[in-house]
C-alpha cells in the first residue's frame, strides 16, 4: 500500500527558517485554482492504493473552512480504509470549527507547528502562537477525541539555552503528547533567517548537548526514539513518514509535491502557475545504485537500522557485498550483526557523516 501526500502552500506568514514550498494566501481565485486542481487529482486516483494520507504545507488549516471542508468531503468521498489520517496545523489557527471539521471527514492524527515555547524563540522563528494557543489547541482536540497528536520543536537557535529546551521537552510531558519530532535548526539558503544570520554560526557543542538530554529525557518519560527526529508512545510511530524511511512508494500531489514510485521520482513545480498548468516537472530515473544508496541512507535514520534480509529481499544482494562501511565500523559509528545494520548512539550525532560516506 502506497502513502498519499496532498500539499497545501498557502500561509498567513513566512517562518523564518522555512525552505518548503509555500507562499502567501491572499488571492482567493488562486487558491480556488488550486484546489480545483488538486481535487481533479485526488478524484483520478485509485481508491484502494493507499492506506496512509498527509495533507502538510504550508499551512493547511490557514485555508477557510468552505475551502478546508471541500478538500476533506472530496478525500473522504474516495477514500475510506486508510490507516492514519494525518493535516499539519498551526496552533494559533485551531478553532472548534476546523476541529469538528476533522471528526466528521476522519482525520485521526494532527501535527502542531509549536519549534518552542519559549518567547524570543517564537519571534526570531517568526511563528505567531502563543504558549496558551497551543495548550488550547492540544485541549480541543483531546475533547473531541484527536488524541494522536505530533508537535514539531526545533533546537539549536540563536540564543537559545539548555534551560528553554528544557522546558520545551517538560511541557511535551504536561500536555501528554503522543508523538514528537525535534529537529536541529538548519540555516537554508533560501530563507529569512539565512540572510539575517548567515555570518553566524551555530553551537555545534552545545546542540550536541542539547540532542543528548533530549533523547535521554524523552527516554525516561515513555517515548520510544524510532527514527534520528521522531519519538512516539507506544502504537503512535507515524506510518505515513516510516514509508519515506523504509523507502516503499507513495504519491504526492500538489505545488512542489514529490511522488516515488519504483525507480522514478516525479517533482512538480515549486511555482504555482506552473503547477497549475502542469508544467516544469522534475523526472528523475533511479538506477540500482541510487536505489541502494538511497535505501541504506533512509533505513539508517530509523533507530533499529536496516534488517539485512530486507535489502537482500530487495536487490538480490547483500549489504556488505555492496558497500565497504568498514571504516564507519571502526570509528564506532555504524554497528553490525548477523541481522541488522544501525548507527550507534554516537553514530545518531554524526549521522550526516555516515551518510555522506554512502552519496
Amino acid at each position: 500500500m502506497k502513502g498519499l501526500y496532498i500539499h497545501i502552500p498557502f500561509c498567513k506568514h513566512i517562518c523564518s527558517y522555512c525552505d518548503f514550498p509555500k507562499k502567501i494566501a491572499y488571492n482567493e481565485e488562486q487558491i480556488t485554482n488550486y484546489l480545483n486542481k488538486l481535487i481533479k487529482e485526488i478524484n483520478g486516483l485509485n481508491t484502494n492504493l493507499f492506506d496512509t494520507i498527509y495533507i502538510g504545507g504550508g499551512t493547511p488549516n490557514s485555508l477557510n473552512n468552505n475551502n478546508l471542508e471541500l478538500l476533506l468531503k472530496t478525500i473522504k468521498n474516495k477514500f475510506n480504509k486508510y490507516k492514519e489520517y494525518t493535516i499539519e496545523c498551526n496552533p494559533e489557527l485551531i478553532n472548534k470549527e476546523q476541529v469538528l471539521l476533522f471528526k466528521k471527514y476522519g482525520i485521526n492524527r494532527v501535527s502542531l507547528g509549536v519549534e518552542t515555547f519559549n518567547d524570543k524563540g517564537l519571534k526570531l522563528l517568526n511563528r505567531h502562537h502563543s504558549e496558551k494557543d497551543v495548550i488550547n489547541s492540544v485541549k480541543l482536540l483531546k475533547e473531541n477525541d484527536i488524541n494522536n497528536i505530533n508537535i514539531d520543536l526545533i533546537y539549536g537557535y540563536f540564543n537559545e539555552t539548555i534551560e528553554d529546551l528544557k522546558y520545551d521537552l517538560e511541557m511535551i510531558h504536561k500536555l501528554n503528547i503522543m508523538h514528537v519530532s525535534c529537529y536541529t535548526l538548519i540555516l537554508e539558503k533560501n530563507t529569512l533567517l539565512y540572510k539575517l544570520h548567515q555570518e553566524k554560526e551555530l553551537n555545534e557543542d552545545l546542540i550536541a548537548d542539547m540532542m543528548d538530554y533530549t533523547y535521554k529525557y524523552l527516554a525516561k518519560i515513555g517515548f520510544n526514539h524510532y527514527e534520528i527526529s521522531n519519538f512516539s508512545k507506544v502504537g503512535y510511530e507515524s506510518l505515513h513518514n516510516l514509508k519515506y524511511w523504509n523507502k516503499e512508494d507513495y504519491i504526492g500531489l500538489g505545488m512542489g509535491a514529490t511522488s516515488c514510485i519504483n525507480n522514478k521520482r516525479i517533482t512538480n513545480s515549486y511555482f504555482i502557475n506552473n503547477y497549475l498548468k502542469d508544467i516544469d516537472k522534475s523526472v528523475e530515473i533511479l538506477d540500482l545504485i541510487d536505489l541502494k544508496k538511497e535505501f541504506i541512507i533512509m533505513g539508517l535514520r530509523k533507530i533499529k537500522g536496516i534488517l539485512k534480509e530486507d535489502y537482500y529481499n530487495k536487490f538480490n544482494s547483500k549489504i556488505n557485498d555492496d558497500f565497504n562501511y568498514k571504516k564507519l565500523i571502526d570509528l564506532k559509528l555504524l554497528e553490525e550483526d548477523d541481522k541488522s545494520l544501525k548507527l550507534t548512539y554516537r553514530g545518531l550525532f554524526l549521522a550526516n557523516i555516515v551518510f555522506e560516506e554512502f552519496i
